[in-house]
């Protein structure tokens, strides 16, 4: 798998980030399922780790979109407010 990078990835208003958040949860649980099928439950300690730590990134950025979606709504309420006056 090969990730394009972050710089040639267009704006896309098809999606919403609820939405891939939601469907990117689904997946790891997914992968996790073909994990425990492959290698035995309880998973082996890297697997286990890797999956965690994409679940925690995933977690953060989320985290990040939101205090940026709060700090784009109380800026723009700043600005309804001063064209008010």
């Amino acid at each position: 798998m090969k990730m394009r990078k972050y710089e040639d990835i267009k704006p896309s208003n098809r999606t919403n980030f609820v939405m891939v958040y939601y469907h990117a949860g689904r997946t790891l649980t997914q992968i996790e399922t073909l994990l425990k099928k492959a290698y035995g439950n309880p998973l082996p300690t890297r697997p286990r780790d890797r999956l965690n730590r994409l679940q925690f990134k995933l977690e953060q950025m989320t985290a990040r979109y939101k205090q940026s979606q709060n700090e784009l709504k109380a800026e723009y309420q700043a600005k309804k407010l001063n064209s008010i006056k």
